[in-house]
């Protein structure tokens, strides 16, 4: 049977109970204490309490009761808290750049890929953790590369722009990697890249091919002109040129067939009538390369000093095709097809020699200003500049 309580007496509830004991656990008072040799009774405020069963008392003479109070709750709540997990250092910059690697290793520029990482780990460090490469770190990077000289001692000319953002590019694409498909960065770092000029435009006149052929026909490397004159009339690349073969030429349909790529897609290129002769002279076969030589360089500078032109490598016949087939009419997705490239914004380059396309949306314009009806004009310009004469030429 429950005793009876005493007048006055407080019941207490177990909740209470409860907050009675952290009360307890956790108080702010004031301490006095006498220094030896001193009558004078010194005092302090502070708190106790017990943090993870050991007892923790702290006390300032400076400390005001608010004071107290306060330190007290920021004590607490630092106790509350779970202790985060000291970050790991994660992946570093080497063994990233040896999962990269791994994942490209059917990249054709594989090799200078390689080349590009060595140097970006001796700038960064081998060992950096790869979330420790900043936007701060990158952009002091970038400031050392701009003030790189090349040369005898440092007094020759800076880098390129081109030369600064190549490994810029790549760290970009290292980092977004491990971002995106390995997750183990939260975010990538912002680069910022050095503006590039447009690219070299060097093409051939009329008279500068007939000068290279007849150079070309001197040479003892008989396969030097075949190739020359199939690089002019179908824009071949080098690699695309000297690694043809046999079995990737159909004349039965006219075209070469391109499996390997520079952007990885195959296509098909047309012979016109002075390349297809130029193979013919080849004496086909059914298998195995079209030029036998590995490499053209030798007879092919050879050849450009014999016709004495200047600032041409094989390259420029790539781009003398370009521009000659944009000048006689080739509408610049025609040629982005034929010349392979991904985008249309690298065929644009040649679009400064097509002005006919430029002079002909002008002409729509015609009307706005005089005193003719505006249709009227139009009409009369457009049948200036298509007669039917022009559009159906075997009209009766």
């Amino acid at each position: 049977m429950e005793c009876h309580r005493l007048a006055g007496a407080r019941r207490v509830w177990p909740h209470q109970r409860d907050t009675e004991e952290d009360d307890q656990l956790a108080k702010v008072n004031q301490r006095f204490w006498k220094v030896p040799g001193q009558r004078a009774k010194r005092k302090a405020w502070g708190f106790t309490v017990q943090v993870d069963g050991a007892q923790k008392r702290v006390y300032r003479s400076e400390w005001t009761k608010d004071d107290a109070e306060k330190a007290l709750a920021a004590c607490l709540l630092n106790a509350e808290q779970p202790a985060l997990p000291k970050p790991t250092p994660g992946i570093t910059l080497a063994q990233a750049a040896a999962r990269y690697l791994a994942t490209k290793a059917r990249k054709r520029s594989l090799k200078n890929d390689e080349r590009i990482l060595k140097h970006l780990k001796s700038a960064f460090g081998a060992d950096t953790p790869l979330a420790a490469i900043t936007a701060s770190g990158i952009s002091e990077y970038k400031a050392n590369r701009l003030a790189t000289k090349v040369g005898w001692a440092g007094a020759g000319r800076s880098l390129t722009a081109a030369a600064i953002n190549r490994p810029l590019a790549l760290l970009r694409h290292l980092l977004r990697t491990a971002h995106e498909e390995w997750e183990l960065l939260p975010a990538v770092p912002k680069i910022r890249f050095e503006k590039e000029p447009q690219g070299r435009l060097r093409w051939l006149t009329e008279d500068e091919i007939k000068k290279l052929l007849d150079s070309c026909s001197k040479s003892r490397n008989a396969d030097l002109r075949p190739a020359v004159v199939v690089a002019l009339n179908t824009g071949l690349r080098r690699s695309e040129l000297l690694n043809l073969t046999w079995d990737r030429v159909d004349f039965s349909r006219g075209v070469i067939r391109l499996e390997l790529t520079k952007s990885g897609k195959r296509r098909e290129v047309p012979l016109n009538a002075e390349s297809y002769t130029a193979l013919v002279s080849l004496d086909p076969k059914e298998s195995g390369r079209v030029f036998v030589k590995l490499s053209l360089r030798k007879a092919y500078e050879n050849a450009v000093d014999g016709a004495k032109l200047d600032d041409v490598n094989f390259h420029t016949l790539r781009h003398t095709f370009g521009s000659w087939a944009v000048m006689r009419g080739v509408s610049l997705k025609e040629l982005q097809e034929l010349l392979g490239h991904s985008s249309l914004a690298m065929t644009m380059r040649y679009a400064h020699l097509a002005p006919e396309r430029l002079r002909s949306a002008v002409t729509r314009l015609e009307g706005l200003t005089s005193s003719k009806p505006a249709t009227e004009s139009t009409q009369a310009s457009t049948q200036d500049a298509c007669s039917p004469e022009e559009v159906l030429p075997n009209s009766p």
